[in-house]
């Protein structure tokens, strides 16, 4: 199984199961990009376009011919989440409900927020730079589906681990943290 392979399919997994999350819960997301006052969050088609975003760059990062441009948008996205948090936390001052996975997750923007964001982006610089060229449509099958179960199972963890976090992080504001 190749490493460059496996943070492909666990990057492309996070950007789509990201975008489709946010688009099944997108009263939720645009109620947050509302309240991160930005001027393009006026605009309603704006949470659905950086949904769209999200699941392209996943998408893309499967085909060696967009995978550049993929990561490129990965990288832009990541830029975009970074400053909403700056803008959240130290502009306006404000807990703002992340809504990162949608409904998935319920978190405030803030150091969990900035952590996730710079794991992904050293991980898509680090593929960027570092990898051999992966073409998943022409492995063995055996190995493209342990790949994929290994991305899902990375993936599934990340996800439960975060969630976790989140839930002590709350318990221990409201002090019902044993």
């Amino acid at each position: 199984m190749s490493m460059s392979a496996l943070c492909l399919l666990f990057l492309t997994l996070v950007f789509v199961f990201s975008g489709v999350s946010k688009l099944l819960s997108l009263a939720d997301f645009r109620t947050t990009i509302e309240r991160l006052q930005m001027p393009a969050g006026r605009l309603r088609i704006v949470p659905v376009l950086i949904c769209a975003a999200e699941i392209a760059a996943g998408a893309g990062l499967l085909f060696s011919r967009s995978r550049v441009a993929a990561q490129i948008a990965i990288f832009i996205l990541l830029a975009g989440f970074g400053y909403a948090v700056y803008k959240a936390r130290v502009v306006q001052n404000q807990e703002i409900q992340c809504s990162c996975f949608g409904s998935w997750s319920s978190e405030a923007l803030g150091m969990n927020t900035v952590v996730k964001i710079a794991y992904l982006g050293i991980l898509n610089a680090l593929i960027w730079l570092l990898s051999e060229p992966v073409n998943l449509f022409l492995m063995p099958v055996q190995e493209a589906v342990l790949t994929l179960l290994s991305a899902g199972g990375i993936a599934v963890i990340s996800l439960v681990a975060v969630n976790a976090y989140t839930l002590d992080s709350l318990q221990a504001k409201e002090g019902t943290n044993p």
